[in-house]
């Protein structure tokens, strides 16, 4: 059997889809639910000062399709913050009315067939910016298979000409 391959490992990544308990969210009085979304705006914030001083990424999409209303994805340096967020996002009120639908944690890597200078690839800017991506703020995603044998599944954009170029 062939040696694994080496990989130039960047951040750790947390998917996390949600189905929203749109019901019970609409029977709350009005500043209820608006007391619930100022309390994950805020989680976000955090989010997004992590995102403005290079400390990984996020993302907050609407899911197009029956498995989730919402997926949000968050990039660290280490499982440990992954494990914060998520825990932190389960004792906010807003998580009272989400259901899990499905999560999963990977890291993005890159084979370092990929890297072809001298040193180390981590200080390549273009290594660095395909292991530390910053996510796209897109509104909506959707997820198809990669081929037909494999479980992986590919984030792409629901417009019909992304798709066509796949």
């Amino acid at each position: 059997m062939g040696e694994p391959a080496e990989t130039i490992d960047g951040w750790y990544s947390l998917h996390d889809f949600r189905t929203i308990d749109w019901a019970a969210l609409k029977r709350l009085p009005e500043d209820e639910r608006q007391q619930i979304i100022t309390e994950f705006k805020d989680m976000v914030e955090d989010w997004i000062d992590n995102e403005e001083r290079e400390e990984g990424s996020y993302a907050v999409y609407s899911i197009v399709g029956q498995k989730a209303d919402m997926m949000f994805m968050v990039l660290r340096p280490t499982m440990k913050e992954l494990n914060e967020i998520e825990n932190a996002f389960n004792q906010t009120r807003f998580s009272e009315f989400t259901i899990p639908a499905y999560s999963y944690v990977s890291v993005v890597e890159l084979g370092k067939y990929m890297y072809r200078g001298d040193g180390d690839p981590l200080e390549d800017p273009s290594i660095r910016e395909r292991v530390f991506p910053i996510l796209p703020k897109w509104e909506h995603i959707c997820f198809y298979p990669m081929d037909k044998s494999a479980t992986a599944m590919i984030i792409g954009t629901c417009s019909p000409q992304k798709s066509a170029d796949k």
